[in-house]
């Protein structure tokens, strides 16, 4: 058994080229269920996020297994198997246990460090088991990804550190107050930056959010988008507004000041517009424009550099744990014996057909032969299934040495295993 990925990524393909190869939260169930019905395909689960479409699989063969998953995802995307193979990236063994586990802390994301991935791979795993279309394998390796992914998460904190001049201004406001609780904040100017800040900010813990735009209407739908403790107002309010509210973050695009502080202004104000939005003499007042924030996120990219490092130094001892694993299970050398039994039947069968046959010419012994050993593969890969997951049952001794009788392997000499190319 060997584990596999093919992915379809960010780093290879552009977005324009992504969105054809992705699969919408209905199809997956179906595509998990079609994939696991190929050949050489014994465990398989799919992803399809905006940076990937990816197939994780247990293979019999790295070779057939590779083939049938190309062809697999090239009929569902309408291309020929020629076409679709310059698109992929194929992982195998050890290397795509390391690749898991960087995708799932984030490592590999297109936002380093991101915590989204890992709801969903935890969505993706989901699906597939309720498919039924993961085992032993697989089972074991998502498990394990996804504890290893929380306690990154957990222990580094990547996803905390402002990568954007709107969290690092909420960030200070948070860590001004300590608590957001019974705090109010007002947003000012729904573009770009105003827009995402305030979906950032409705999740935060504030227990209101007000949203004023100098046409009111963005600010009402807008407001009506995200609901809950997000709420607008008129814009000819904006100095009662700001002179009653905890903080108040500006991100309109103008060329002169929108407020001026006076002495009614108590609000913590961070200022992300350039020209700035805000004119204040006030020294007193906790104020942060762009050149402030950029500060901030400078630090914080050294900061994340760091914790990115140590996250990666920290994925090799989960590969090798995996490994020590897999290595553990007894049903691994029965399984490569089976195959191995199997093919050295259907060579003993190849050899006296073609001595019956002498009259065959090449490409029909080659067709003849390709056939024979698919075949093969479809009669025992049930088999396998089924005494993969009994391994891991109380009785797993009985079922293991009952398995090897019925297949007259009870004193087969199982060899160490070659690398399948």
């Amino acid at each position: 058994m060997y584990l596999m990925c093919v992915s379809l990524n960010y780093h290879q393909l552009p977005l324009s080229l992504r969105e054809k190869f992705s699969f919408t939260k209905e199809e997956i169930p179906k595509a998990d269920k079609l994939l696991n019905n190929e050949k050489s395909i014994l465990e398989n689960l799919l992803i399809s996020t905006c940076n990937r479409t990816e197939v994780y699989a247990v293979v019999d063969q790295i070779h057939t297994g590779r083939y049938y998953i190309k062809r697999f995802l090239a009929e569902w995307f309408h291309y020929t198997v020629e076409e679709f193979s310059e698109f992929v990236t194929i992982i195998t063994k050890e290397a795509t246990a390391e690749h898991l586990f960087k995708v799932v802390t984030g490592l590999d994301s297109l936002i380093k460090g991101e915590p989204q991935i890992l709801g969903q791979m935890k969505d993706a795993f989901q699906v597939a088991t309720d498919e039924g279309t993961t085992g032993i394998i697989l089972n074991h390796l998502f498990r394990q990804a996804i504890t290893f992914s929380k306690k990154m998460h957990t222990k580094y904190r990547v996803s905390e550190l402002a990568q954007s001049t709107g969290q690092a201004g909420l960030h200070q406001i948070k860590t001004h107050f300590g608590s957001l609780d019974g705090k109010t904040l007002a947003v000012i100017g729904m573009g770009h930056i105003g827009k995402h800040t305030a979906y950032n900010a409705s999740n935060m813990g504030f227990h209101k959010v007000l949203l004023l735009n100098r046409t009111d209407s963005k600010a009402d739908q807008i407001a009506a988008d995200l609901q809950g403790v997000v709420e607008s107002r008129p814009f000819s309010e904006l100095s009662s507004v700001v002179n009653n509210v905890d903080a108040a973050i500006f991100a309109a695009t103008v060329k002169e000041p929108l407020f001026q502080v006076d002495n009614k202004t108590h609000a913590v104000i961070v200022d992300l517009g350039v020209p700035r939005n805000v004119m204040s003499s006030r020294s007193d007042l906790e104020y942060y424009d762009i050149d402030h924030l950029h500060t901030i996120l400078n630090a914080n990219d050294k900061k994340r550099k760091v914790m990115l490092q140590k996250i990666t130094a920290e994925v090799p001892q989960e590969v090798q744990d995996f490994y020590i694993w897999e290595k553990q299970l007894h049903i691994v050398p029965v399984i490569r014996g089976l195959r191995e039994h199997s093919l050295k039947i259907e060579g003993e069968a190849y050899d006296s057909l073609l001595r019956k046959l002498p009259e065959l010419n090449a490409h029909e012994r080659k067709v003849i032969s390709k056939h024979m050993k698919s075949i093969i593969n479809q009669m025992i890969k049930g088999p396998i299934k089924e005494i993969k997951e009994l391994s891991v049952t109380p009785g797993a001794t009985a079922d293991i040495d009952f398995f090897c009788k019925i297949f007259g392997m009870d004193n087969l000499k199982v060899e160490n295993q070659e690398d399948d190319k």
